[in-house]
Formats: C-alpha cells, sequence, structure tokens
C-alpha cells in the first residue's frame, strides 16, 4: 500500500514537471533550475517597439551562465511593460530563433506593404514556447501582436500590438541574426 502510493507520486511528479519542461523554453528551465546563475544582457543589440500607450517591448540577446559548473545558454530575451504595470521577462532558444528568422524574412518581411480587398485579413503567426507572434493585414493596416505564453498557454489578458511599429520589424530581423554566435 505505502509503495502505490510512492508510485502514484513519483508518477504525478514526473508528469507535471514533464509538461513544465515541454511548455516552456529551454532558458527558463535552465534559469529557474540553476542554483547561482549569471545572466548577461547586451543592450548595445536591442530591437525595441513602444505603442500608443507608451507600452514597450524589447528584444535582446542574453547568455545565462551557471556560476557553479560554468554551463552557458545563449537565447533571446523579450521584455514586455505594458500600461497596466504588468511586467513579463520571457525567452526564445537559439533552436526557435531560426524558426523565428526564417517566418520574419519569409512571411513577414516580402508582405509587409501588402493590402487586402474590403472584408479579407491575412495573419502569419509563430508560435514559440513562451511567446505567440502575429502579423496581420487588414486592407491597408498592418498589425503586430505579441502574446506571452505561462506554461504553454497563451495569455489573452496581457499582449502587446502596435501599427505604427511595423516598419521596425526589420530591425528585429537584424537582432535575431546578431545572436547566432
Amino acid at each position: 500500500m505505502k509503495f502505490n502510493k510512492i508510485l502514484i507520486t513519483f508518477l504525478f511528479l514526473l508528469i507535471v514537471s514533464k509538461n513544465y519542461s515541454q511548455n516552456n523554453s529551454e532558458t527558463r528551465l535552465f534559469i529557474d533550475n540553476t542554483m547561482m546563475v549569471q545572466v548577461n544582457r547586451d543592450w548595445n543589440v536591442k530591437a525595441e517597439f513602444i505603442s500608443g500607450l507608451k507600452e514597450v517591448l524589447s528584444f535582446y540577446p542574453i547568455e545565462a551562465i551557471d556560476l557553479k559548473s560554468n554551463n552557458k545558454i545563449k537565447a533571446l530575451q523579450m521584455d514586455m511593460a505594458l500600461a497596466d504595470n504588468y511586467f513579463k521577462s520571457s525567452w526564445i532558444d537559439l533552436n526557435e530563433v531560426d524558426q523565428f528568422i526564417l517566418f520574419i524574412e519569409q512571411y513577414v518581411i516580402p508582405n509587409i506593404k501588402d493590402k487586402t480587398e474590403k472584408k479579407q485579413s491575412t495573419t502569419y503567426i509563430f508560435n514559440a514556447r513562451e511567446i505567440t507572434f502575429h502579423f496581420s493585414i487588414q486592407k491597408s493596416s498592418r498589425r503586430m501582436s505579441i502574446y506571452t505564453k505561462d506554461n504553454g498557454a497563451r495569455d489573452n489578458s496581457h499582449y502587446f500590438w502596435t501599427e505604427s511599429q511595423v516598419s521596425k520589424i526589420p530591425e528585429l530581423l537584424t537582432i535575431l541574426k546578431n545572436i547566432k554566435i
């Protein structure tokens, strides 16, 4: 009887930890599971978007170092600061950065000046473990929206969007390419 309880508890913890690790970036897991960590940020290489409400979305490369083992991980950090005093950092792992570059180069940049017909729209969506990036076109307006994720679930209450900053998406592509070290 006691063995069954231990086995059930172990299986439950295994399922929960597996689900947590599948839904979060390797970078978040590295930082969260390291007793002592140093995070180096390169503020010289940053793409920043500011909405009409003065909300700020920043992307920049980081390197996290486990101070005990000296293991390192590089990633793209995204900070979202919204008008309701909401702030969240999310990470995009290097393997996701490759796909993000491809997505922006092949689907966003070539369509950044596109228009749609009346009552039509087009949306391009990139899903990483910790963020979802939307690029939408409707008539002659274009919108970029970024949603954060909590353990794999999109947070529809806290997101950043802008129409006026869409022309700065090529700057984001430059940042993405700069973290390939």
